[in-house]
Parts: structure tokens; C-alpha cells; sequence
């Protein structure tokens, strides 16, 4: 649902904003999905360890009741490289891998060439709202897929939500959690909980501090040697 609200649902938006002012637009969706894992590599900076950042390294893969599918940007690792990209790399790079990123770096050839990205094997039409709806489905083998991309989530989120939203009324919205599941609630709660312990402990360590600097003055100022002496005589 993520993936939909940020970048489905936005680039139908955009695409149907070029058409309707006459632009020719190739729309596309990259659903190939390599075999081999893909390593994801992240530098975080943790004040506890000093200034240095630390490298994360998570490798995802395949599993026996969950089959992974195309994210956001993994097209960016077969385009002109050899599965790698900003931020995480394919390995080993297959033979099927090389096909994908041949044709797809012929495809970004032809129209940074041409203006059009179809190849000799493969006829790419523009996206039209006069003729039949259609995209291209960049796998092995690419094909046509009719219709809007990945229909019809981008239609609930551009047109069906915002008419939702004209009905919500911002006085009926009295809670500001209440747009919150269940799990987001929960961070919030402990977050919460952990603001208030944090306080706390600030307040007892500063008892704490102001304790033991109080009994130190006292018991400076009760030693024999910081009491005035009124027994010295002295000889004229």
C-alpha cells in the first residue's frame, strides 16, 4: 500500500497530466525479479559507537511462504551496471540478469536516441487515452499489459480518496491518533513511556548530584580544622 500512495498512484497522476497536454509518454513497469539475493547495504551513524559510520548489510532473498517481487529503483541495477546500484548490489549477476539489462539499457538508448524505446523485437506504444490503455511490463520477456499501471490502485488513491476526502469534515477529526493503527499506537505509547523514564532519571541523578555535593559542604564545614580556635595565646 506504501509503494501505491508514493509512487504508483503519483506517476498515473503524471502520466495522465503529459497526455492530456498532448505529450508522448512510454509508460512501464519493471517487474523482473533476479534469482540471486540481493545484498542491501546501509551507514548509519550511532553517537554510541563515535562519529564513524557504521555499515549494515542485509541480504534479501526468496523465501519457501514469501516470494519477493520488484521494489522501487531495482531497475536502477540494470541500466548501464552490472547489479549494482546506490545502495545494494545483485550477486552473482546471472546470465538472465545480463539479458534483462541489455535489453532494458537498449530500451533507455532508443529514447534518449530516438524519443522512442521500442527495440527490433519489441514495439513499444505510447500510453493514450484515445486508443486502448496500455503499458509494457519490462520482464523476461517484456510485454503489453492493458490498462492503467497496476490497475485499479491507482484510481481508489487518485480518484476515489480524494472524493472521500471532500466528505471528511476537519471538526469530525478530534483525536490526532486516531489516523493510527493499532501497531503505530503501540510505538507511540512507548515512546512516550520511554520520554517520561528519560525525565525521571534526569530528576534522580539530580538528587542524586545535589546530595552529595550538600553532605560534602556539611561535612567540610564540621571538620576540626575549619572551626575557629579561641584558646591561642599569644605572648606580647
Amino acid at each position: 500500500m506504501e509503494a501505491d500512495i508514493e509512487f504508483v498512484a503519483p506517476c498515473q497522476r503524471e502520466i495522465d497530466g503529459y497526455v492530456e497536454n498532448n505529450v508522448t509518454v512510454y509508460a512501464y513497469s519493471f517487474d523482473y525479479f533476479p534469482k540471486s539475493p540481493i545484498f542491501e547495504e546501509e551507514r548509519k551513524t550511532f553517537t554510541l559507537f563515535g562519529k564513524e559510520p557504521v555499515t549494515i548489510l542485509r541480504k534479501d532473498q526468496p523465501l519457501k511462504d514469501r516470494k519477493l517481487e520488484a521494489f522501487h529503483g531495482l531497475d536502477h541495477a540494470f541500466i548501464f551496471t552490472r547489479g549494482y546500484s546506490s545502495n545494494f548490489e545483485i550477486r552473482p549477476f546471472t546470465k538472465e540478469d545480463e539479458n534483462m539489462a541489455k535489453i532494458l539499457t537498449n530500451m533507455v538508448t532508443n529514447f534518449a536516441k530516438n524519443g522512442d524505446p521500442s527495440t527490433k523485437r519489441f514495439n513499444w506504444p505510447p500510453f493514450s487515452r484515445n486508443t486502448t490503455t496500455e503499458y509494457v511490463s519490462i520482464n523476461l520477456p517484456p510485454k503489453i499489459i492493458q490498462g492503467e499501471l497496476h490497475w485499479p490502485h491507482p484510481k481508489f488513491w487518485n480518484v476515489e480518496a480524494e472524493l472521500i476526502s471532500r466528505h471528511v469534515s476537519e471538526r469530525d477529526i478530534t483525536d490526532p491518533d486516531a489516523d493510527l493503527t493499532n501497531e503505530e499506537r503501540v510505538q507511540l505509547s512507548a515512546y512516550r513511556r520511554a520520554w517520561w523514564a528519560l525525565w525521571l532519571l534526569v530528576a534522580v541523578l539530580a538528587i542524586i548530584t545535589w546530595g552529595i555535593v550538600i553532605y560534602a559542604v556539611i561535612s567540610k564545614g564540621n571538620k576540626p580544622s575549619n572551626k575557629p580556635y579561641d584558646n591561642i595565646v599569644i605572648a606580647r
